[in-house]
């Protein structure tokens, strides 16, 4: 089972630009602590370094770097301080440049507040997000409230415990990342249909690779009468995963 003993790869997404923003220690924390571990690889993400265009959104303005990590990854975590009862539009519209990239990989959230409610709004908030882009949100997050007593203006740690919550937060992120991967790369949808979809050959390797998901995806060039579907591949000799897009009769799509 070398899928389930390899290290996942889950980096770190800083989700924010804001000029003196106290959430970086916190993504920096959880970032330290997620590199100490010998099960999982991370990098940090700083969405402040992503030079993404805003005279358009969505997967016409991906930007191949971002696209290629989070592809490679088997899950995220996503570090999100609340702003206005919600989240910043900056992360929205990053996440929104990768679609197919997501599918059937594990997400946790880390919410983070400079008041009392410990940025649990901000997780409410991104649920319904993760669940359209294909992400499985874990059941436990790291909330951080008032978080100028948690860090201080170097970073430095002052309350201990955030070290216990998040050592159980990346534990159970980093079981449920491996379960995923092991149902992309060996459970195929197309062992419950009635019609299989021909065998898709990976790319990398030459192995067959499995069809775990099919998503529907919007598209301004879909025909009326027709919708578009990403179907995700997975290949379990070398993990190399691939999305194909194709329009398919909307009576037909799911």
């Amino acid at each position: 089972m070398e899928s389930i003993t390899r290290p996942v790869f889950l980096p770190v997404i800083l989700g924010t630009s804001r000029q003196g923003r106290a959430s970086e220690h916190a993504a920096r924390f959880v970032f330290d602590e997620a590199s100490k571990r010998a099960d999982m690889t991370t990098e940090l993400i700083d969405i402040r370094n992503l030079r993404l265009s805003i005279d358009d959104a969505g997967e016409a303005i991906k930007d191949s770097q971002f696209s290629a990590t989070v592809d490679r990854a088997d899950g995220l975590i996503l570090v999100v301080p609340e702003y206005n009862h919600s989240f910043p539009g900056l992360l929205k519209h990053v996440l929104d440049s990768c679609l197919s990239e997501y599918i059937h990989k594990a997400v946790g959230l880390v919410g983070v507040s400079s008041g009392p409610f410990m940025g649990i709004r901000v997780v409410q908030n991104m649920l319904p997000v993760m669940r359209e882009l294909g992400l499985v949100t874990i059941f436990y997050d790291i909330n951080i409230g008032q978080v100028g007593k948690v860090f201080a203006p170097d970073g430095r740690l002052l309350d201990e415990a955030l070290e216990r919550r998040s050592d159980r937060f990346v534990r159970e992120l980093i079981w449920m990342s491996k379960t995923l991967r092991e149902g992309r790369e060996h459970i195929t949808i197309d062992d419950e249909s009635a019609e299989k979809a021909p065998p898709e050959p990976c790319l990398m390797c030459g192995n067959t690779m499995t069809h775990h998901a099919d998503k529907l995806v919007p598209a301004a060039a879909a025909n009326e009468g027709e919708v578009v579907v990403a179907a995700a591949h997975a290949c379990g000799a070398c993990g190399f995963e691939l999305a194909k897009v194709a329009s398919v009769p909307a009576a037909g799509a799911f």
